[in-house]
């Protein structure tokens, strides 16, 4: 099951890539037509996304902290982190990651990285606040599974690749009045406008629908191998049970990297289509049979 989830992950994350640098070239040949040099639009939007996405698969890692401002945890400051990463991650079989903190009263998680062996996993402070020893621990384990699973890479391009679509997909926005009908050419111009703020406005959501989809069955799994990894089931469950009840004021942090999250950061406890991840609730069950 879990070899097999690896695979699959590794599969999405070419698949992933593929169809960034497809949708990048589309909307770079709509820029193009739209500035008067449809192929020259094409050429560097095919440049610019193959750049792209070499650059988020070695250095997604790096490019997420910096967004999310965290900082390295200071082994004297978070020795107990410090320690409870190692063992979990022995217990795993894999490399310990990188330890990181993020300053927000949430109670957070997220792991990145392109594999377990350049990985890394960051904590709000807010967690180490309200959540005891072994709560804490399960979220930990939690994040260590999804290092195992290879979710890191495919969520951690996720975020830095969609950005990028909802980037030029604004450029088209803010730019496709500026094209001369003229150019166009009558009613083949009308048509052509109509087909570049569509392809403006449904590349990013069809991007963000994909992603968020294999987000969520993710969740459960981590979850569920986070407790044989910590062989302690109410450790998780009450970390769950903490991050319900908790109050963090909205916009602490980064709504882009919804996907990498422990739990939403909007505090939107409902599953529909742009929901990352499962219901709390759902989760918190899902456990509680285990």
């Amino acid at each position: 099951m879990v070899y097999e989830e690896i695979s699959r992950n590794k599969r999405n994350t070419f698949i992933l890539i593929f169809m960034f640098i497809a949708v990048i070239s589309g909307l770079g040949y709509i820029i193009g037509v739209l500035y008067g040099n449809p192929y020259t639009g094409l050429i560097l939007a095919c440049v610019i996304s193959v750049i792209s996405a070499w650059t988020s698969y070695y250095y997604s890692d790096s490019i997420v902290m910096a967004v999310s401002g965290a900082v390295y945890a200071d082994r004297a400051m978070y020795t107990q982190y410090h320690l409870s990463a190692e063992g979990l991650a022995l217990a795993a079989g894999i490399k310990p990651p990188g330890v990181y903190v993020i300053e927000s009263g949430a109670i957070n998680a997220f792991a990145t990285g392109r594999d377990p062996d350049h990985s890394a996993i960051a904590i709000t402070t807010g967690a180490f606040k309200k959540l005891d020893k072994l709560e804490l621990e399960g979220v930990i384990a939690h994040e260590m599974s999804h290092i195992k699973n290879y979710d890191i890479l495919t969520g951690t391009l996720a975020v830095v690749l969609v950005g990028m679509v909802g980037i030029l997909a604004g450029m088209i926005n803010r730019n496709i009045f500026r094209s001369s009908m003229r150019r166009a050419g009558g009613r083949n111009g009308i048509v052509f406008v109509v087909i570049a703020i569509a392809a403006a406005v449904i590349a990013p959501v069809v991007a963000l629908i994909i992603n968020f989809a294999v987000s969520r069955q993710r969740e459960y799994l981590a979850d569920a191998q986070a407790v044989l990894l910590t062989r302690y089931p109410k450790g998780l469950v009450d970390a769950l049970v903490k991050i319900k009840a908790d109050y963090a004021p909205a916009g602490e942090l980064n709504s882009g990297m919804e996907n990498l999250y422990f739990s939403s950061p909007d505090k939107m406890d409902v599953e529909n289509l742009f929901s990352t991840h499962p219901p709390l609730e759902a989760r918190i069950e899902r456990l509680k049979g285990m």
